[in-house]
């Protein structure tokens, strides 16, 4: 991308933006960028994943989930228990669970969670399980698997699942769009992908010529400019701006952060 500026006699400078063909997009910048991010992800390589880092039986953890929430990502119980381990507000987050509709973060805090109730209950799956449904202190007041129906029904369904031979992921939920924890992509490739060196540079005089421009303003009154000049300047600019990656996350940015009271336009962009 390379931009190009020229002042004429009147001081009206007119700027031109030649955009490559990577970058030839009148797409929203951030549009742009989540789709960088996104990467499918295996449910099942993440079951392993968990299964391995806490050594927890995979096919224990997906009949948990099957039980829970049929593998739904997006599940949410009546009393708030989210994604497709159901975790509780307070338990993912004493899980270190920052978002608990990401596949990957949720699975982990399952496999973390379980663990730790096996651990607690020296191996014994049904009262572990029973843990991880009505909670240790009901197992712990109960000597075992409390007498509620929800808790005893939930424990015979898990282990009915294991005695025949595990569950399948189902279709729709084999492949998951990566989140937080799932996609490999971080935000540094995706800009990269996005923006080139150069349009870094031009982002940023743009973002400084803007910022000048406001300061100026603010201290002595709008600048006065040929209004025709500037009509046929912005005309002829217009649509190769549209395609620029820098100008419409320059754009973006000067809309959405609190610097926009100075780079808000006296003209819309």
């Amino acid at each position: 991308m390379k931009i190009t500026s020229v002042t004429d006699a009147n001081g009206v400078t007119t700027t031109t933006i030649d955009t490559d063909a990577v970058s030839g997009s009148s797409t929203d910048f951030a549009t742009q960028l989540n789709e960088q991010l996104k990467t499918d992800t295996s449910l099942e390589s993440i079951f392993e994943k968990a299964a391995k880092t806490y050594n927890v039986d995979v096919e224990l953890l997906k009949a948990m989930a099957k039980a829970e929430s049929d593998f739904d990502p997006n599940a949410t119980s009546k009393s708030g228990a989210m994604g497709i381990m159901q975790l509780m507000p307070t338990t993912a987050k004493g899980l270190g669970v920052t978002d608990a509709y990401d596949p990957e973060q949720n699975i982990m805090g399952g496999a973390k969670y379980i663990a730790s109730l096996l651990e607690k209950y020296d191996g014994n799956v049904s009262y572990a399980l029973a843990a991880y449904n009505a909670g240790s202190g009901n197992v712990d007041k109960y000597g075992g698997i409390p007498p509620f129906e929800e808790t005893q029904n939930y424990v015979t369904k898990i282990l009915g699942y294991l005695q025949n031979g595990g569950v399948d992921i189902p279709d729709q939920w084999t492949n998951v769009t990566g989140g937080t924890g799932a996609s490999e992509t971080t935000l540094s490739d995706a800009l990269k992908q996005l923006f080139t060196r150069e349009d870094y540079e031009d982002f940023l005089r743009l973002f400084l010529e803007r910022l000048s421009q406001r300061l100026e303003e603010k201290v002595t009154g709008p600048i006065p400019v040929d209004t025709d000049s500037e009509a046929a300047s912005n005309t002829a600019a217009s649509e190769e701006q549209k395609e620029s990656d820098a100008y419409i996350a320059f754009r973006n940015f000067g809309n959405t952060n609190r610097m926009a009271v100075y780079l808000k336009p006296t003209e819309k962009l």
